[in-house]
């Protein structure tokens, strides 16, 4: 009778410990590695740059015009909180930001660098956007192992501090020689490429120098430090592709498709006109006398341009004329030379010099409080990418 007690009980201990490997569920895990984090966290960024807030931001700096629902309140300057700007405060916090700093957390205990140096370069790029847009954000105790529901407001100085920072951190992270596990195709931009991932830092270091030269003397030299070690031709640049599936579509397409609230604003169409510039037709769709964003952003599969060698000569340009330099012409004109090929997939070389010769000149010296916009309306055009930039500037 003893021995079979003993043997029921080991049954029951058995059955036991398989209900409880059972009742695992393989769908809802405990842990996820940074390989399967960090496609989220991209898309989570390209998405957030080409929605709401690129909408609002348009508006404001006038290449878009609200015509409808919330919309049609930005374009009369009434933003309401909740309405229009806390959902896009809660996407950069519930997304890329808190993704981002959950994969450097891991990165740095599993020793691989190569993962952090990534995800700083695009939670730098998220945070100075971010800054860029509202000026004083929560960030040092935002995402705080001491967690809190009211992290104290860091200034807009101080986060464009972290955000250099963070971009010479990721700098020295991609440039380690030893990482444990490194990004590959799991990064859906540059396929682990980390040396384009090093001059992707440089060139968001000097976009953001620039946002500083109200406040820094120094902000413009240091920028052209920056970019000599940043994008080197028209094949660089942070693009996001779309197209890999029926589900995946460009977010400017999904607006349009959903929410077609605006239309491209007057002032931006005329000025188009009045160059006579190639870009119009890829920039601008018209459909019953309706002009809406065009194909080159806007169709189902169109990449979303971040940062690119065209906006890099553009800052360039400006740094150069505002610490007295030769060269910002050419510079100029080799930006607006890369972007037009891009955007219009390419016209006659005597056409785009004829273009170049008419519109993409410096008139130096810059006056120093003078926007871009009233000195150089085709750097103005080129600013549509880089929506805070263009707010900053207006």
């Amino acid at each position: 009778m003893r021995y079979q007690l003993i043997i029921l009980l080991a049954l029951l201990l058995a059955g036991a410990c398989e209900l409880e490997e059972t009742n695992i569920n393989p769908n809802d895990p405990t842990d996820v590695p940074v390989s399967v984090l960090l496609p989220g966290a991209q898309e989570a960024t390209v998405e957030i740059m080409a929605e709401e807030a690129a909408v609002i931001a348009g508006i404001f700096s006038q290449y878009f015009e609200g015509v409808d629902n919330r919309a049609i309140t930005v374009e009369a300057y009434l933003l309401d909180e909740s309405f229009n700007m806390n959902p896009i405060w809660q996407d950069f916090y519930n997304g890329p930001l808190y993704s981002l700093n959950l994969i450097v957390d891991k990165a740095e205990e599993q020793n691989a660098p190569h993962y952090a140096g990534v995800a700083k370069v695009l939670l730098a790029l998220n945070l100075g956007t971010l800054s860029s847009l509202w000026g004083d954000v929560p960030y040092t105790e935002a995402f705080s192992p001491e967690a809190t529901f009211s992290p104290a407001y860091d200034g807009q100085e101080e986060i464009y501090g972290i955000v250099q920072q963070l971009l010479d951190e990721a700098i020295q992270d991609l440039n380690a020689d030893d990482s444990s596990i490194s990004p590959g195709d799991d990064d859906v931009i540059y396929q682990g490429d980390l040396g384009r991932w090093e001059r992707t830092a440089f060139a968001l270091k000097a976009r953001f120098f620039m946002h500083t030269i109200k406040r820094d003397d120094m902000a413009s030299a240091k920028a052209l430090e920056a970019i000599s070690k940043g994008f080197q031709g028209p094949g660089d640049g942070l693009v996001y592709p779309f197209g890999f599936t029926d589900a995946e579509l460009n977010p400017w397409y999904q607006y349009f498709q959903n929410t077609p609230y605006i239309e491209i604003d007057p002032y931006f169409s005329d000025l188009l006109d009045e160059l006579e510039d190639p870009r119009k037709d890829a920039y601008i769709r018209r459909s019953f006398g309706i002009e809406r964003v065009g194909n080159y952003y806007a169709s189902d599969d169109s990449p979303v341009p971040i940062i690119t060698y065209a906006e890099q000569k553009m800052l360039e340009a400006e740094a150069l004329v505002r610490t007295g330099q030769e060269g910002a012409e050419a510079a100029l004109q080799e930006g607006v030379r890369a972007n037009v090929q891009e955007v219009t997939g390419g016209i006659p070389e005597d056409e785009l010099q004829a273009y170049l010769d008419a519109h993409a000149q410096y008139a130096a010296p810059m006056p120093p409080d003078e926007t871009l916009r009233e000195v150089d309306p085709v750097q103005y055009m080129m600013a549509q990418q880089d929506y805070q930039a263009a707010v900053a500037d207006f």
